[in-house]
């Protein structure tokens, strides 16, 4: 919004760019959702002794995680979905949106009794009517590294998205070395944009899972044992919300959500340092496997503990 407001963004793109935003940190967003989301209603019933009556019932941790197991494992499979293959599509896309607003020199609105420009402030456009034909109906000034050229005409011919015609109007020129010219025309072609370069993306994060396994660097390892090790931490973390929504439950509702967002937020961390500390794939590897372990061991011992008689 900020970019926009002062000019450097064309609101054209704001709504894409937010939504390609919000596609690309839904892999992030969806298992903190899941592992709160459980701890918090599941903490709600120990609250309300609902839960309490459950167990007495026979209702166990194992038993809600039966219950929960949908739930967990199709969140699992749709965060699968996003880092190997949404996630990717939605940077390489902003990127590409991103390019073309930074090369692609255009004035993307004329707006009447408004002062349009592009994006580098090269072309600024006037337009009082652009139904009307009269004398100094529109303005436009265009400036480069040798001269700075202002046409004032009297209307638009017609118009499409990188040209315009203009007709019954005057241009001046003036270039330090050569001074001022004028020439007067019935009919002047203004061209809007600029051709766009190729973009070349060496951006790792906008690859799919698909090429970066094609990929025999040490970085593309890096980036794909970090996204299925993400996948692994958002199943491992959905049951390991179920033991802990009972940490001091009755006592204090919130002690067990600082657990949590410990556990949480370490393992996480520990994902993003341990996929970027080595320049080995087979400690990579091996680093993020024992990670994985302990924290499976850890949700294993919580269910021990909460399961045990009395």
């Amino acid at each position: 919004m900020e970019s926009v407001n002062e000019g450097g963004l064309p609101s054209l793109f704001l709504l894409q760019l937010l939504f390609l935003k919000i596609i690309q940190y839904s892999s992030l967003i969806i298992p903190v959702s899941l592992f709160f989301g459980i701890l918090i209603s599941l903490n709600r019933l120990y609250i309300s002794n609902e839960m309490l009556i459950m167990k007495l019932g026979g209702f166990s941790c194992k038993a809600i995680s039966s219950v929960l197991s949908k739930i967990i494992l199709g969140a699992t499979m749709i965060v699968m979905l996003f880092n190997f293959f949404v996630t990717p599509y939605a940077i390489n896309f902003r990127s590409y949106i991103e390019h073309k607003i930074l090369y692609e020199q255009k004035i993307y609105f004329l707006q009447e009794k408004n002062f349009n420009q592009n994006n580098n402030g090269s072309k600024i456009f006037y337009v009082s009517n652009k139904n009307k034909i009269e004398p100094g109906n529109i303005f436009i000034k265009s400036k480069n590294n040798e001269s700075v050229r202002i046409d004032i005409s009297s209307g638009l011919e017609s118009s499409d998205n990188n040209h315009l015609t203009l007709i019954d109007g005057i241009s001046y020129l003036y270039k330090p070395n050569d001074g001022l010219s004028y020439t007067k025309y019935s009919s002047q072609n203004i061209q809007l944009s600029n051709q766009v370069p190729d973009k070349i993306n060496n951006d790792i994060d906008s690859k799919s899972i698909l090429d970066l396994l094609k990929n025999n660097s040490v970085e593309s390892f890096q980036e794909s044992i970090k996204r299925f090790s993400l996948i692994i931490a958002t199943f491992i973390l959905g049951y390991m919300a179920i033991p802990l929504s009972h940490v001091n439950a009755r006592e204090d509702k919130y002690r067990n959500i600082f657990t949590a967002v410990l556990f949480y937020f370490s393992y996480v961390i520990f994902i993003n340092i341990l996929s970027k500390s080595f320049d080995n794939k087979l400690y990579v590897f091996l680093s993020l496997l024992n990670l994985h372990l302990m924290y499976l061991y850890v949700t294993y011992k919580f269910y021990i503990f909460f399961n045990r008689p009395g």
